[in-house]
């Protein structure tokens, strides 16, 4: 009775100086994910290889490589981006390359949740360029009697797809960063957003897969025969990227049986998911599809195998010995 009568007091009083007795546990509310966006493309951004002007290309030999073991840190290069607390990707209206500028593009889907794997690194896979991307094709040619054109985004859908298959079946941990090619086109800071802010125990290494074009003289011709190969970019502050490029250079020439273009890099107009990435990253260029003998075998299934074989071999040895 003492026991209640004093709890009615205590009510009282707390009533009257605006405190409440309470047995709950008050709950701490969930902060908004702060993500840091990577800025808008400017006209010194690159998308690939063949945007880079000639003059500023530094080529390196894969063979003069230090294949010393390095530590894997993030953010390698330094990132470039302010950060800005959001939910929602900022969205490129058009492609600073002439691409679709009818209205921004759509986001593309968050990515579904990998199954879990084991392994050294997370392998963030990306095809280059999407359906809407103006450009990024060869001219229409006759290939078995059909009039045919190489869509560069397909190509490189393709061989990720190949390279994702086997990553399965081998248990490597990988995160496809752009799975819906068919909703996006350059969506450069998107494609370097959702790789930086995706959650990983694992180290991320990044790679982004193409085929390359050769200057021409209007955008429907062909380009000159000698022009032709393999390269692989890395961006030139880089020791882990470097050391990537020239394992994946390797494993691509030694495969394709293709003209060693080496590797490259250059320190002006930088290609951009090189610039912005929170990993070291690479980016191949698998031959030329505005090449007429090149084009052909681009088309052809076991040359996108063996772009793909390459690729897996070089992922399978990063795993097994590290960077």
């Amino acid at each position: 009775m003492l026991k209640k009568l004093l709890d009615l007091l205590s009510n009282f009083f707390n009533s009257i100086f605006g405190k409440k007795k309470t047995t709950e546990t008050t709950k701490p509310k969930k902060e908004k994910p702060v993500r840091v966006i990577p800025p808008k493309p400017t006209d010194d951004d690159l998308h690939d290889g063949s945007e880079v002007p000639v003059d500023t290309i530094v080529v390196v030999n894969e063979m003069d490589v230090d294949d010393s073991p390095i530590e894997v840190e993030e953010p390698e290069p330094p990132v470039e981006a302010s950060t800005t607390t959001t939910t929602e990707p900022q969205v490129e209206p058009g492609a600073s390359d002439g691409g679709d500028t009818s209205g921004e593009e759509p986001s593309a889907p968050e990515p579904p949740a990998e199954p879990e794997k084991k392994g050294r690194y997370l392998w963030c896979l990306d095809n280059g360029h999407g359906v809407k991307q103006a450009g990024k094709r060869s001219p229409k040619f006759t290939l078995n009697g059909k009039e045919v054109q190489l869509l560069e985004y397909e190509f490189n859908r393709d061989v990720v797809q190949r390279i994702m298959k086997a990553l399965d079946e081998a248990g490597v941990a990988y995160f496809d960063v752009v799975p819906n090619v068919e909703e996006v086109g350059s969506f450069l800071p998107e494609r370097v957003g959702l790789a930086n802010d995706k959650d990983s125990d694992l180290p991320k290494l990044y790679i982004s897969v193409h085929a390359n074009a050769g200057p021409v003289a209007t955008s429907n011709d062909w380009t000159s025969g000698s022009i032709s190969g393999i390269e692989t970019w890395f961006h030139h502050k880089s020791k882990s990227g470097k050391k990537m490029a020239a394992i994946f250079q390797k494993k691509l020439i030694e495969k394709t049986g293709l003209k060693n273009r080496h590797l490259k890099s250059t320190k002006e107009r930088m290609l951009y998911v090189l610039k912005h990435t929170r990993m070291p990253a690479i980016l191949t260029e698998n031959a030329f599809y505005n090449n007429k003998i090149e084009v052909k075998k681009l088309m052809s299934d076991s040359m996108r195998q063996k772009i793909a074989d390459a690729h897996i071999e070089a992922i399978l040895e990063i795993e097994e010995k590290g960077l």
